[in-house]
Parts: structure tokens; sequence; C-alpha cells
């Protein structure tokens, strides 16, 4: 006499048709019923703009500091006008996040404004150097 195979039915539940007792979930909270799923974090939001005007506003003053390079005072102009642009983006883009970010915006900026001032006042003492000399050579 051949046994026949016995019948398994699935119902989704590991102890569902046997005699055995399930093993308690050491991991579940007392009285929780379902798998214990894990909160989602928040990510901290950064104003990544305001970042980039302040690391902007250094460059420019470590290239005014290095003015004796040649290489240095070639990116002065362009560290200031991409400093200065991302500030007033990083500004904002804080009121949008809430001041997130907007105390390094402002650093940028006054970094940036203040080079920029430096370097009109220099190139305007130039030019009046270069006018009072042209006045006394010429006449």
């Amino acid at each position: 006499m051949e046994e026949e195979p016995e019948t398994v039915v699935l119902s989704g539940s590991p102890s569902a048709g046997s005699d055995e007792s399930a093993e308690p979930n050491p991991y579940a909270a007392p009285g929780q019923a379902g798998a214990y799923v894990q909160p989602l974090m928040q990510i901290p939001q950064s104003n990544d703009v305001a970042t980039i005007s302040m690391v902007m506003g250094i460059v420019t003053w470590v290239c005014i500091v290095l003015s004796g390079l040649c290489f240095t005072v070639c990116l002065i102009p362009f560290a200031m006008i991409a400093g200065i642009v991302t500030g007033h983006m990083g500004i904002n883009k804080a009121k949008e996040m809430g001041g997130e970010g907007r105390g390094m915006a402002i650093a940028g900026l006054v970094m940036n404004y203040l080079a920029l001032l430096i370097i009109a006042g220099g190139v305007l003492f130039g030019a009046v150097l270069l006018g009072g000399a042209g006045f006394t050579l010429g006449g």
C-alpha cells in the first residue's frame, strides 16, 4: 500500500495548520502584531549654494593674498563674481528653508563685496596715478 503525500496549504502564517506553537519574535514590542518597521529618518537639508558662496569668498581672498602668482590674479574676478551670485542665491534659498545657511551666504557676500571694493579702489587709484603721470609727461 502506498501512502498518499500530505497536502500542505500555505496560508501566510508560519504556524497555520500545525500543532506547534509559534516562537515569539524577540524584536517585537509587547502586544505588537506585525513585523517591526523602522521609521524613516529625515535627511537634514543643507544650503549648498550658500556654502559655495562662502568657499568662493575664501578662494577670492586667498587669490588676493597670493596675487604675486599670475594664475591667482586671473582667478580673482571669476571667484568673486561666482561668490556674489551664489551668495544672493543662497540668501533666497535660505528664506525658503527657514534660514538654513543664511549666515554662510552673508559671509560669502561680505567677503566677495569687500574684495570687489578693494579691487575697484585699486583700479581707480591706478587710473588716477596714470592719469596724473600723463598730464605731467605730456604737458
